[in-house]
C-alpha cells in the first residue's frame, strides 16, 4: 500500500464518534438533505461525491440500532417471513451484515422502494448493522460458542 493510499484510510477511519452527518462515501459532511420520500428517515445527497444516503444521526453507529434498522420489531423485514429468514440466516452463518446508513442508494421505484448497493469498502465507510451485532452476540451467549 503507497503512503498516500494509507493516510487517506486512516484519515477516512478517524471519524469513530464523530459520524453523525457525515458521507458514507468520503466522509465529508457537505451533504445537501433531500426530502424527496416520505418517510421520517433523513436521505442526502453528499455535494463532494455526488452519493444519493439515507444520513447517518449517530455518533456511533456500532452501539445502537438506526430508526430503521432491520432488527427492530415491526421492521419491514421481520413482517416478511422470507425476507426475516434471509436475514437471520446471517447470524446462523456468522455472516456480518452491514448498516445501510451511507451505502449508496437507488432513486425510489414506482412503488417507493429502494435498494442500496453492497457495502465496498474500496467505495466507502463500512459499518457493522448494530441490530445484528446484538443479535448475534446475544446467541453466541446462548450457544456458549462464537460460530455455533
Amino acid at each position: 500500500m503507497e503512503p498516500a493510499q494509507s493516510l487517506d484510510r486512516q484519515l477516512s477511519n478517524a471519524h469513530e464518534g464523530d459520524e453523525a452527518g457525515r458521507c458514507g462515501g468520503c466522509g465529508s459532511r457537505n451533504i445537501l438533505q433531500a426530502d424527496m420520500f416520505d418517510t421520517d428517515v433523513q436521505h442526502g445527497i453528499c455535494l463532494n461525491c455526488r452519493r444519493l444516503q439515507e444520513i447517518e444521526t449517530r455518533d456511533w453507529p456500532v452501539s445502537q440500532m438506526c430508526d430503521n434498522c432491520a432488527f427492530r420489531k415491526g421492521s419491514p423485514e421481520r413482517a416478511d417471513p422470507y425476507r426475516w429468514a434471509e436475514v437471520m440466516e446471517t447470524i446462523t452463518r456468522g455472516q456480518s451484515f452491514h448498516c445501510h446508513k451511507g451505502l449508496v442508494m437507488s432513486q425510489p421505484d414506482e412503488r417507493g422502494d429502494v435498494t442500496f448497493e453492497a457495502p465496498d469498502a474500496e467505495k466507502g465507510r463500512v459499518k457493522v448493522c448494530a441490530g445484528w451485532l446484538a443479535m448475534f452476540i446475544k446467541r453466541c451467549e446462548q450457544q456458549g460458542s462464537p460460530n455455533a
